[in-house]
């Protein structure tokens, strides 16, 4: 379908809103790879050994992993293999022989260190431009929009029918 004749660019605050929060992950990610670069790691791995670290017995499933973190399995089975290979983790079957665990090295605790100095720090940086009491209403507003996304793309898509 064309657009209308008289079509113009919506000026309305929350479609820029929209726009300045995807330049900003966007950016975010991309200053984060470059300082993850240096280690090897992409935020992606970076993201495994924290949630690895702070498991009661530094361990955790696939399946876990990719719902904490937002991912598909494909995405996580990947990064492991990637973290394997460096030794930073390692992996073997549950009891049920169908559940993989993934479990933090000391090699990973290690590197994870000094790591998570530099990124915590390099994010709360960054993160300081938002005033203490603005957090908590933007953490909020955030986790809305991306609940209204999954349902969003959960539902049908009516207009493809069309």
């Amino acid at each position: 379908m064309p657009l209308p004749r008289g079509f113009k660019l919506d000026a309305d605050s929350r479609t820029r809103l929209g726009s300045q929060l995807i330049r900003l992950a966007h950016r975010y990610d991309r200053a984060l790879a470059e300082r993850l670069a240096r280690f090897k790691l992409a935020p992606t791995h970076y993201e495994i050994l924290k949630l690895l670290y702070a498991a009661p017995d530094y361990s955790l499933s696939h399946s876990q992993l990719a719902e904490a973190m937002g991912i598909t399995l494909p995405s996580i089975t990947l990064a492991v293999r990637k973290l394997g290979a460096m030794r930073m983790i390692g992996q073997q079957r549950a009891t049920d022989r169908r559940t993989r665990l993934v479990s933090l090295s000391v090699k990973g605790a290690e590197f994870l260190a000094p790591l998570y100095d530099e990124v915590e720090s390099f994010t709360a940086q960054l993160f300081a431009a938002v005033p203490e009491k603005g957090a908590a209403p933007f953490l909020a507003a955030i986790q809305a929009l991306l609940a209204r996304l999954t349902a969003m793309q959960e539902q049908p898509n009516t207009s493809a029918a069309r």
